[in-house]
């Protein structure tokens, strides 16, 4: 191109400045100078001065409804004008011609005229439309901003530009208080960016204030503005515009699979097959925008690393931006310049000679007359949540998201913000992000499966060239919850361990904590380094040149070097948002997510024979004492190091002085297991669940478990067990009360059962009464009473049936004293049994309905007890039950037939 042609822009830019003592003077008169431009606009169409009906004034432009008599033939004319910063869409015409249609018939005038204003066009659906709508009623007329400029040069108002010789484009009509004048922005001949601002009149001189009034303008972008008759246009020397070009910083991957200061490469991103699928048919299908919904940490980066990846496999171009650098509204437009040159090096489109990054319309506009070789471009904007600090900027990336689609055979553009956590200020632009994202394709990022982490277990096996220890491995799985970030997190310290000599023992001895790991980084700062992070965090991500005020340049390198913060092009940001979450807040928006396997009656055990021991023991002894083995051992003292009871000791188990030395013991090891319950994840899905329905039984909490522990996958069963344990340690730490077969929400105050230390306790039966046949608990009850002082593991399903009627009550540790008056000279008494049978509610209500028909089926039976339980038990369960009863039943005295198939005829009542 040579440099005497000028760039044309398919539309022309509608200017109306106004001046104001406060922005709502401003928008004021705004709109009363466009409603007066709209009055001169019909003028030329022949029609009178018109009657305003409606004006309303918004940050995105101006709305006008007005009704004008034609001078000559006297046909009424409604008009409505939408003078916006984006393309104006589809509907808005649609509702614009059932208004005209409506008052065609109301006034019984077929002949009202129709003009429906655009500025500055409509959408490309909103002109197929507008066409269909003109084939068929002539008297509707689409003006946009083109039609508008044609009109005006047709009656002299504006001219084209006097002088000539440089490169220019984004022309512009400029509507002042003043008059109507004429502009366009002078371009760098290389970079195709706009150094000056030519503004010119039909006739004579550009008085001083539209000069200074274009200037004022967002469209001037800080550029110096002159009258083009007075200063020649031509090359420009000197750099003109004030601001600094925004800087575009790609967002890198990590180079291995557990830095986790970087989002996952590529090549070391896993598993998401779904989400794989979904931002393929997001290119395929040609989806034009794209937004990623995910929390804090869920791997928002990396999968649009991993769509970059995608993009170039259909051998297009993608650019991952990171909007940290997004400072004012030039950012969208440098954005799509970058992007699309590197597109030209890479042979996937060819850009136009008449090329114009001036403005979003001048730099769509090149897209769109680009030549296109390969596969898509990708333009996505990542920590796309700091934009939102300005409304301005995210205008124009909305107004980027809205005109896109127009160009979505070629342009995929996609965004990425946190969902979590949400900027309640009054200026927070809710309607704009709105407008984004529902523009767009929407995709949702969860945590990572139960098979994805199986992946990263086994890379973090091969990255320490050893398989994990199973307890390890476990607590990695439940600790990471899923999420990407908190993974990688607790796999780096544990690299870092290894690697320094540490034992897999030793890392499973420890608290896998992120708060913890968090203030392992900020322990080795100096007090100075530590406000240096905890400045930028609170003001993230901010200028390096900010930051240098406050301390010298060489302790943010050691913090960068440390990789405690990131520099973002010109600015410094923490590593991770919820790293400078918890440096602002103190808190970490993750719960612990550890599972309990064994229940507060089991651990009392353990807990009975340390503090026997002056609390510390060996495991060795203490397995020796309990009659069990060390891994027994091992995994009930694991429940009191999770709930901060006991100390993290190899081989040890030691509770904890401020427990020990408590006046109170039994006061402060709840008072610890509260604190721990509180913050974990078990207990909020308890409290939903129960806010959702009032109560809770064994079956729905389980039910709810797996959300929680997303990551952990094992049969329906065990997780009835795990909610089992849970719902007992809520009620030891006064969090929840049982009330028949269910749980709620313990009122505030009250004080959890049982007491575990100082043999204060009484085991819980588990899995309720039956569960079992009654020979094998009948025989072991007769054992007892005869002198039996030991019970085996093997024996536990039978004790707890007899624990669970009274028959047997604990007195310390696995230690058992039968009811009186239930064994008698070697025999169980029938009525004494029967009697403590009929003190199980359900229990009684299934026996009642074997005295009413001796030969009542198992599944009657099981259903009766089912019901006056309130369980959630399959048929095959309450069969089972109702089958144990029958035979219990026969031993405590009570008549049982035979079950019969069938009943004799007329006995249901039917005949």
């Amino acid at each position: 191109m040579t440099p005497s042609s000028p760039i044309t822009v398919t539309d022309p830019v509608i200017l109306i400045l106004a001046s104001g003592t406060t922005p709502a003077a401003v928008g004021t008169a705004r709109g009363r100078l466009f409603e007066s431009f709209v009055a001169r606009l019909l003028h030329a169409y022949g029609y009178g001065k018109p009657t305003t009906e409606r004006l309303n004034t918004t940050a995105n432009g101006i709305e006008l409804d007005v009704v004008a008599s034609h001078e000559i033939t006297r046909q009424t004319a409604l008009a409505e004008c939408k003078a916006y910063t984006s393309h104006v869409p589809a509907y808005m015409v649609a509702v614009f011609h059932s208004k005209l249609i409506t008052r065609r018939k109301s006034s019984s005038d077929d002949g009202v005229q129709g003009f429906f204003v655009a500025i500055p066009r409509l959408t490309a659906d909103g002109h197929e439309y507008a066409e269909q709508i003109t084939a068929n009623d002539p008297g509707f007329h689409l003006l946009t901003a083109r039609h508008i400029t044609d009109r005006l040069k047709e009656r002299g108002w504006i001219v084209e530009c006097p002088t000539g010789g440089s490169l220019t484009s984004d022309l512009a009509v400029v509507i002042t208080e003043d008059g109507v004048y004429s502009a366009c922005l002078e371009l760098d001949a290389v970079s195709r960016k706009p150094v000056r601002v030519l503004v010119w009149a039909a006739r004579g001189p550009v008085p001083t204030s539209v000069l200074a009034a274009v200037a004022a303008a967002e469209y001037a972008q800080g550029c110096r503005v002159v009258d083009s008759r007075v200063t020649p246009a031509g090359p420009v020397q000197e750099p003109t515009s004030p601001e600094p070009a925004p800087v575009i910083v790609s967002v890198t991957g990590s180079r291995s699979d557990f830095e986790y200061q970087l989002p996952a490469a590529p090549r070391f991103f896993v598993g998401r097959k779904r989400l794989v699928d979904d931002l393929c048919r997001a290119l395929d299908n040609n989806a034009g925008v794209l937004v990623l919904n995910a929390q804090s940490g869920w791997g928002k980066s990396s999968a649009a690393l991993k769509l970059e990846a995608l993009a170039k496999e259909r051998r297009g171009f993608a650019l991952v931006t990171d909007t940290r650098t997004a400072t004012d509204r030039r950012f969208v437009t440098d954005a799509l310049s970058l992007a699309a040159q590197r597109a030209q090096d890479a042979k996937v489109l060819t850009l136009p000679p008449n090329a114009s990054w001036a403005s979003l319309p001048s730099a769509l506009q090149t897209l769109r007359a680009a030549t296109w070789h390969a596969g898509p471009l990708v333009i996505f904007f990542d920590q796309f949540e700091n934009v939102f600090r300005d409304a301005d900027i995210t205008r124009e990336f909305r107004d980027l998201a809205l005109a896109i689609r127009d160009l979505s055979d070629h342009v995929l553009v996609g965004f990425a913000w946190k969902t979590d956590v949400v900027a309640w200020t009054e200026n927070y632009p809710f309607q704009l992000r709105d407008q984004i994202r529902d523009n767009s394709t929407q995709l949702s990022l969860g945590p990572l499966g139960p098979s994805e982490v199986d992946v990263l277990l086994r890379r973090l096996e091969k990255e320490i060239d050893a398989p994990l220890a199973r307890d390890l491995r476990n607590r990695l799985r439940e600790y990471s919850q899923g999420l990407p970030w908190l993974f990688k997190k607790l796999a780096g310290h544990l690299l870092r361990e290894v690697h320094a000599g540490a034992t897999q023992e030793d890392l499973a001895n420890e608290a896998l904590n992120v708060q913890n790991l968090f203030d392992a980084d900020l322990a080795e700062l100096s007090p100075v380094e530590f406000e240096a992070v905890r400045h930028i965090a609170r003001y993230a991500p901010i200028a390096v040149s900010e930051v240098t005020e406050r301390v010298t340049p060489q302790i943010v390198e050691s913090l960068v070097n440390r990789r405690l913060i990131v520099q973002v092009g010109e600015r410094l940001d923490t590593y991770w948002d919820i790293f400078r979450d918890y440096l602002n807040t103190g808190s970490i928006p993750v719960q612990d997510s550890y599972i309990l396997r064994m229940g507060p009656v089991s651990v009392a055990r353990l807990l009975n024979h340390v503090a026997d021991n002056d609390g510390d023991s060996h495991v060795r002894n203490l397995a020796h004492q309990m009659r069990t083995s060390e891994t027994v051992v091992f995994n009930l003292s694991r429940e009191l190091r999770l709930l901060g009871a006991a100390a993290y000791e190899p081989n040890r188990v030691r509770i904890l002085p401020d427990i020990w030395q408590a006046e109170d013991q039994e006061s402060e090891l709840r008072r610890r297991v509260v604190t721990a319950l509180r913050r974990h994840r078990a207990l909020s899905a308890f409290t939903a669940l129960a806010e959702r329905g009032g109560s809770v039984t064994i079956s729905a909490f389980a039910r709810e478990l797996p959300a929680a522990f997303p990551a952990v996958d094992v049969r329906e069963s065990t997780w009835i067990g795990y909610a089992r344990v849970y719902l007992q340690w809520f009620e030891y730490a006064g969090l929840a009360v049982q009330k028949g077969s269910a749980w709620m929400v313990a009122p505030e105050g009250t004080r959890g059962t049982p007491d575990l230390l100082n043999g204060g306790y009484r085991r819980r039966a588990r899995g309720g009464f039956p569960h079992d046949a009654p020979g094998p608990s009948l025989r072991l009850l007769l054992h007892i009473s005869a002198g039996q002082t030991a019970v085996s593991e093997g024996d536990r399903r039978a004790v707890n049936q007899l624990l669970a009627i009274g028959a047997l009550t604990e007195s310390a540790p696995n230690s058992y004293r039968v009811h009186d008056g239930l064994v008698v000279n070697g025999r169980v008494e029938p009525a004494v049994l029967q009697n403590l049978m009929r003190s199980v509610p359900s229990v009684a209500a299934g026996l009642t309905v074997i005295e009413k028909d001796p030969a009542a089926r198992a599944e009657e039976i099981g259903q009766a007890i089912q019901a006056a339980a309130g369980a959630d038990w399959a048929i095959g369960t309450a069969t089972g039950v109702g089958k144990h009863l029958r035979a219990w039943a026969r031993e405590a005295g009570i008549t049982v037939h035979s079950t019969r198939t069938t009943r004799p005829r007329g006995q249901d009542g039917l005949f």
